[in-house]
């Protein structure tokens, strides 16, 4: 079932009750007399969809996803297609919601030769849809008003090149700000072959300059919703980012070239036990793309070179 928490008035946060993976924290806004919601990231399955449409007027007002991954957009198309609610997506990412290879294309899984493995997941598992109609918005310009709140969206690139922030500034005075920061969170991933670790760093400050200096509730999309101030939140991922780094030095040796592939193999970001077996080889992406994101960082560093080069998987880097 799904749960619901009042952030202030008209304003929730919703949730899943379940053991699932990658649940989300999700945004139901009431828009005052017009008695329709704004959602945003509201990923769940059919089930828990149903039960939010018998609490709110469809269609809603608007579906937001904060990006294009799947984890946030699986089901978009069923807001779209049952309850009629029009779907928005940063205008970087739009196409992943319409199409499946235009999704493998951009992210990496048709370069590394991964589709077959990713669509059993996407399409059997997460039961993925294809939207037939995407409005777009572009994070950073484009800010949304309604009767009870105003969205203002934040790019924060590198996790997506679409990825984006929503700061929702209530019209009633009562209501504290609400700092949505999406995937900018405990679990930082940075893997694709279209996010940039740089600008994940950079978005990281951005988010952090705003949240220290105003009064906000923050809410990443996964995990642990913070009601009173933790200043150390940002600092955190930092340090979990650097550890991976750390990890990765490591693991380097200057007398013994290491591909991207050896080093995924050898399991030091995500320990083997807890890779799911049936899916282990889109680690090469998940695991080899924040690994090779960290070794260019080496590279201009001049903590290691690149001594071989064959392809992403298998080009080899050692220790200098």
């Amino acid at each position: 079932m799904l749960s619901y928490k009042a952030l202030g008035t008209n304003i929730y946060l919703a949730k899943e009750d379940t053991d699932r993976v990658n649940t989300l924290n999700s945004l139901l806004i009431e828009d005052g007399s017009k008695a329709r919601a704004i959602l945003i990231d509201a990923n769940y399955p059919f089930r828990f969809i149903d039960a939010l449409y018998i609490h709110i007027k469809a269609p809603a007002l608007g579906l937001y996803c904060s990006h294009g991954h799947t984890d946030h957009t699986a089901h978009a198309f069923y807001h779209l297609e049952k309850y009629g609610t029009p779907v928005y997506c940063p205008i970087q990412e739009a196409e992943h919601l319409k199409s499946l290879d235009s999704l493998m294309k951009d992210v990496g899984f048709t370069e590394l030769g991964l589709e077959k493995t990713f669509k059993m997941m996407v399409l059997e598992y997460m039961k993925f849809g294809i939207c037939k109609q995407v409005h777009t918005y572009t994070p950073g310009v484009n800010h949304m008003e309604f009767e009870t709140v105003k969205i203002e969206t934040i790019h924060i690139p590198g996790h997506s090149p679409g990825h984006t922030a929503f700061k929702l500034i209530s019209n009633d005075d009562k209501n504290r700000k609400i700092l949505y920061v999406s995937d900018i969170g405990s679990h930082p991933y940075y893997g694709d072959l279209n996010c940039d670790l740089p600008q994940y760093r950079d978005s990281i400050d951005k988010l952090e300059k705003i949240y220290l200096s105003e009064d906000c509730i923050l809410i990443p999309a996964h995990g642990t919703v913070y009601f009173e101030k933790d200043e150390d939140f940002f600092n955190r991922i930092r340090k979990r980012i650097n550890l991976n780094g750390s990890k990765i030095l490591n693991a380097l040796i200057k007398t013994t070239p290491k591909s991207v592939k050896d080093l995924v193999l050898e399991w030091i970001l995500t320990p083997k036990n807890k890779a799911n077996p049936l899916i282990k080889d889109l680690y090469f992406l998940w695991d080899g793309g924040m690994i090779y994101q960290h070794l260019m960082e080496f590279i201009a560093e001049g903590k290691a070179q690149k001594v071989e080069e064959k392809d992403f998987l298998n080009d080899k880097y050692i220790l200098l």
